[in-house]
């Protein structure tokens, strides 16, 4: 495969700035950053890096919403030789200070917004003893680039880590999935194949800019010189309003947002004729909503399969979404898509023999976009890749001209809105709590979410509680979007002779009962 040049991604900005140095590279709540304007601010984020002391390999960790900034710390920590440690806004102190814990980050950058999490954070970890803010009345952020000196080149190369995006364990900690220049930059080759893109195109993000979605998306576009319209949040009229006043042409969705796009009283009303295609994945569409959305927005869909440590590994093209086809480019439809240009996929059985078509088994992946491992974790790395092979924990088959059908996505995690919830961290929650005996947590599908994190809870005897209290205490532990929304409680858990609880036999008990709380 050729690379680019051996560059790190920070050579994306730097060489557009020669290309096109006019063009508008970042667009974000009424500002515009030109090419030339975005590399001058990555080479004063690196060069203030390197003023406070940070060296090549420091991780920096950025708690923020959506921004310009976001975009231009990703690629000045590059260009200082150092590795960026996104963190997902919505944790708790508590849940931040475990992912910082692993990576030990030299410097927290925090926008204005989360201040009150910044400042529990040094109670938990007096150690983080550098913050920059983003934003408000003390925006240090601004100050320490308006007085950044030049940076000094490091002698990096794009098997360097860009970023440790941190993911759930086995054990239920969090582990951080550590993505090298050279992953992202082979994902977007294989991206700019799937998509048809072009330079010409203006990528709109709506997802947030901590997860691996959004990034991967922004650095396939950037690639090719493509203008980056930002939401600070996803918003059916404000989406609507980038389309038709900014001109955007691609946006990553996730199925949830495509829906609320659709049931939106403005969709009507709006031109969205400059979208050229939409690109979808965090969970399976359902049928109906693929179908709604290929006859009401009127572009091109592409769907991507993936986790974090393999980013995309097959795609389902445009050519792929017919509304009009065969029984068989019908079914497929429902189908992941083919490998992507360099991607092997394998299923195979429990003991890593290859099955035939049209046979479950567990997905193996292997392409120059997976991660060679975890931070600070040889173990979960070992058990994860062998051979070169990533063994997902997602389940599937192939059919007969390789097209990939998704049977569960991993058997413990619930993908609610497009994010994944670990059960095994909820579990531990809800088993600290003096009034219960056992607890499961499960995925149910459910209409607007695509999955609904439900609890199936065993009381101690004579102890009571309610389904109120359940999610209260979890909403005390856990931010808000892993909470039990579903509440079941019975008498026992069904277990396999060996003890284990049978998370099947719960789901299928109960798919289509009345919840307790919803």
């Amino acid at each position: 495969m050729s690379h680019f040049c051996g560059w790190t991604l920070d050579a994306i900005p730097r060489h557009n700035a020669a290309r096109f140095p006019d063009r508008a590279a970042v667009i974000c709540r009424g500002s515009r950053l030109s090419w030339r304007e975005l590399d001058q601010r990555v080479d004063r984020v690196a060069g203030a890096l390197a003023a406070v002391g940070l060296k090549p390999g420091d991780r920096v960790a950025l708690l923020l919403s959506n921004c310009s900034e976001f975009i231009e710390l990703y690629f000045g920590i590059s260009r200082a030789g150092m590795i960026a440690v996104p963190i997902n806004y919505r944790l708790t102190p508590r849940e931040t200070a475990t992912i910082l814990g692993s990576s030990r980050p030299e410097l927290l950058v925090v926008g204005q917004a989360y201040q009150a999490t910044a400042l529990a954070l040094e109670e938990l970890m007096p150690t983080l003893r550098r913050r920059w803010v983003v934003g408000g009345p003390a925006d240090s952020y601004a100050e320490t680039l308006a007085l950044a000196p030049p940076p000094i080149p490091p002698a990096g190369n794009e098997d360097d880590p860009f970023a440790i995006f941190f993911t759930s364990g086995t054990t239920g900690l969090p582990k951080g999935a550590v993505v090298s220049h050279r992953n992202l930059e082979a994902n977007a080759f294989n991206q700019c194949i799937a998509d048809a893109s072009r330079p010409s195109d203006i990528n709109l993000v709506a997802s947030p800019l901590y997860h691996m979605g959004a990034v991967f998306m922004a650095t396939t576009y950037m690639l090719l010189g493509c203008t980056q319209v930002i939401l600070p949040q996803f918003d059916p009229p404000a989406w609507f309003q980038a389309v038709e006043g900014e001109g955007a042409t691609v946006s990553l969705l996730i199925p949830t947002m495509i829906n609320s796009l659709l049931n939106h009283a403005e969709l009507g009303a709006r031109d969205l004729s400059r979208l050229r295609l939409i690109f979808y994945g965090g969970g399976p569409m359902p049928p109906a909503l693929l179908r709604r959305a290929l006859q009401q927005l009127g572009c091109g869909f592409t769907q991507g399969y993936g986790l974090t440590e393999t980013l995309e590994a097959t795609f389902l093209t445009a050519s792929d979404h017919v509304l009009d086809g065969s029984e068989t480019q019908l079914r497929r439809l429902a189908s992941a898509g083919r490998e992507a240009a360099g991607a092997e996929v394998r299923i195979v059985d429990l003991a890593g023999q290859d099955l035939p078509a049209n046979e479950i088994g567990e997905i193996l992946v292997r392409s120059h976009s997976v991660i060679s491992g975890y931070w600070n974790s040889p173990e979960e790395t070992a058990a994860a890749i062998r051979d070169g092979w990533f063994y997902t924990g997602d389940l599937g088959y192939l059919d007969e001209d390789r097209y990939l059908f998704l049977v569960d996505r991993k058997k413990d995690m619930v993908v609610s809105g497009g994010v994944n919830i670990y059960t095994k961290e909820i579990e531990a929650v809800l088993y600290a709590h003096p009034a219960v005996l056992e607890a499961a947590v499960i995925a149910l599908p459910d209409e607007e979410w695509g999955e609904v994190v439900t609890a199936v809870v065993v009381l101690r005897p004579g102890m009571t509680m309610s389904a109120e209290q359940v999610i209260g205490h979890c909403t005390e532990q856990l931010a808000s979007f892993k909470k039990p929304r579903v509440v079941h409680f019975v008498d026992e858990l069904p277990k396999n002779p060996s003890g284990k609880i049978l998370k099947r036999d719960l789901r299928d008990l109960f798919r289509g009962s009345s919840p307790a709380v919803s």
